[in-house]
């Protein structure tokens, strides 16, 4: 695999092991110039290969971004395109205003991706800044109506730490 940070004129050959099992060499070259406005990252891979999902998925990390599939095909989604990820049956899913990505991510990953990701149940976290409101349920429960018209259960474990967020009295 092949990895170009277009920047600086150097090759530096790591061993990328992220299951600490097995190893594969990497190449990144770093070139560095002064007229660029801004980063270019180029990566070189066959088209099958396992370790890409995982470097597109690091990378949009980085860049305040999840990256959901659809059709085959890997879209970056800013984090404030997100209105909730859900796991249902180890199978995640991005909910944006309009469409649906399936989600390689794990909740916790999502969760620590930013602070305005915040889990409302056992299987979704909700980006606290498309909540258009809330209304009690039975048992100390709360549903949020997202601004994409979605309704979300909070239940009773997770309210206290959403109303601190918010603000409010946990």
């Amino acid at each position: 695999m092949h990895l170009a940070f277009p920047g600086l004129e150097r090759h530096v050959s790591l061993v990328y092991d992220e299951t600490k099992k097995c190893g594969e060499e990497m190449i990144v070259r770093t070139v560095t110039k002064d007229d660029m406005d801004e980063a270019t990252v180029t990566i070189e891979a066959r088209r099958d290969d396992p370790e890409l999902a995982r470097i597109m998925d690091a990378l949009g990390s980085v860049q305040g971004v999840l990256v959901g599939i659809k059709d085959d095909r890997r879209y970056p989604i800013p984090y404030d395109d997100v209105h909730y990820v859900e796991s249902i049956d180890d199978q995640g899913f991005i909910y944006t205003k309009k469409d649906v990505f399936d989600s390689r991510y794990r909740l916790y990953e999502v969760e620590e991706a930013s602070p305005f990701f915040v889990r409302v149940n056992k299987s979704t976290v909700v980006n606290i800044n498309k909540i258009a409101h809330f209304r009690s349920t039975a048992n100390a429960k709360l549903e949020a109506t997202l601004t994409n018209g979605d309704r979300i259960d909070i239940t009773r474990t997770y309210v206290p730490v959403l109303k601190a967020m918010l603000g409010g009295r946990p």
